[in-house]
């Protein structure tokens, strides 16, 4: 594959947004929800379009067909979802308002409409320091998704077409990481498609932030990867960048590039007086910038949620079975059928669930032959973000799975799709069998599994 410039395919990227977004302000003004429901539509595929004819530019190969169908795909979901159990008349009736109350269907959509109002009256960098506060550490997230309504429109479904793009814009920067760690044209393709097919993705109606937020934490990773091959200040410059980033989604995961940079130093071993000087002057940067400011007062509540059942026994002792029940997701199945607030969103974690255990497999199979040294890295993140799964008061096997396809660069070689599709449906029988097993010794009901 021929070289290429990664800061030219990023620029790209950035303006694939930009014409989102510029289209949607331009246009969206006043609309009802189906005119508004269109232009993000169309606004969305047009940047979709754009993306691909420079990914095909770039590297030779095309994605647009598979694209648009995830695309398309994940809409139809999401209206399905919202058809049916949301807001059933909601393009029928102008005036009807959302039957469902979950609280994450309410404050997501009112913190980004308080910023963009902000915003839309004081300018479009503006910041609102009360919402800062208020908000704490979801206010980055929903800064960059408000942009969304800074037409002044504020309709919820278009957050689907939001979502879908930005589980988009995600397949393509896994992809970018295959080939920046050495794949052919045909495993970057690969590595798209099933990034792009993340179950947890699928309903692109649900309002919450880790579609959204993925995106960021993987670019995050990806400038990661490009600062373990730049030089010292481009180095330092891309690991300030990915830190923020990171911390769009959740604050805690500030720290994470500075983390997987001080390991490689010490794994590699400071074996020169300049790499010496690089690792001290970066620890030196790194304790001004958080002795200097707030930034430990206020990441500060993030780590204690994730820390706090951390510092007994019982937990260590847990740890392996945590680990486990964070792999297999919500477990068993049965729960969806409760059919409550909290039992409605399981159905795409389940999918999830099976598409995690099978990316874990070829990837343990797989490891040892795959002779990047970067492969290390992938494994280490991904085993950080399993830990601060479990280490909070309960499981949040979400805040892991999002991060499983980072590993797809270590097993793409030896996949094709339908390997992958026939061990999925494997995997996925394998789990309908546990449930029945579960079911049929009598454990529904009881304390056994029900915080799975």
């Amino acid at each position: 594959m021929k070289k290429y410039k990664a800061s030219g395919f990023l620029t790209h990227l950035f303006v694939s947004y930009v014409l989102f977004i510029s289209i949607l302000i331009l246009l969206g003004s006043g609309f009802d929800r189906i005119e508004s429901y269109l232009v993000a539509f169309c606004s969305a595929s047009l940047s979709i379009v754009y993306l691909c004819y420079q990914f095909r530019r770039f590297f030779g190969f095309n994605i647009f067909i598979v694209g648009i169908f995830g695309f398309c795909t994940k809409l139809l979901i999401g209206y399905m979802f919202w058809q049916f159990y949301m807001w059933p008349d909601y393009f029928s009736n102008q005036n009807s308002i959302m039957v469902f109350d979950h609280y994450e269907y309410l404050y997501t959509p009112r913190s980004m409409e308080k910023i963009a109002d902000y915003r839309i009256i004081n300018g479009f960098f503006s910041v609102p320091l009360g919402e800062v506060v208020f908000q704490g550490k979801y206010f980055f997230i929903n800064y960059v998704m408000s942009n969304l309504f800074m037409s002044g429109n504020v309709n919820l479904l278009d957050f689907s077409i939001q979502s879908a793009l930005f589980s988009f814009y995600t397949a393509i920067i896994i992809s970018l990481m295959g080939i920046q760690l050495g794949c052919t044209k045909r495993q970057a393709k690969l590595i798209f498609i099933i990034a792009l097919f993340q179950p947890f993705s699928f309903n692109s109606a649900m309002i919450w932030r880790d579609v959204v937020g993925q995106f960021f934490v993987f670019m995050g990773v990806y400038l990661i990867l490009l600062s373990s091959q730049a030089k010292f200040m481009k180095a330092i410059i891309l690991l300030f960048i990915s830190a923020l980033l990171m911390a769009f989604l959740r604050t805690v995961y500030i720290f994470i590039p500075f983390f997987l940079y001080s390991v490689r130093y010490l794994r590699e071993g400071i074996n020169s007086v300049k790499r010496g000087i690089t690792f001290l002057t970066v620890s030196v940067l790194g304790l001004f910038v958080i002795s200097s400011t707030n930034l430990t007062a206020f990441v500060g509540a993030g780590y204690s949620s994730y820390l706090a059942g951390a510092a007994n026994l019982k937990f260590i002792l847990l740890l392996p079975i945590d680990f486990f029940r964070a792999v297999i997701g919500p477990f068993p199945w049965i729960n969806w059928f409760e059919f409550t607030d909290n039992t409605i969103f399981l159905i795409s974690n389940y999918f999830q669930a099976v598409y995690i255990v099978v990316i874990l497999f070829f990837t343990v199979r797989y490891y040892k032959l795959y002779n990047n040294d970067f492969k290390f890295y992938l494994t280490l993140l991904c085993f950080l973000f399993l830990t601060m799964s479990v280490t909070g008061r309960e499981i949040h096997s979400n805040y892991f799975s999002f991060s499983i396809a980072l590993l797809l660069p270590i097993s793409i070689r030896y996949l094709s799709i339908k390997r992958f599709v026939v061990s999925y449906i494997v995997v996925f029988y394998g789990f309908i069998v546990l449930n029945i097993i579960y079911l049929s010794l009598g454990f529904h009901g009881s304390s056994l599994g029900a915080n799975l």
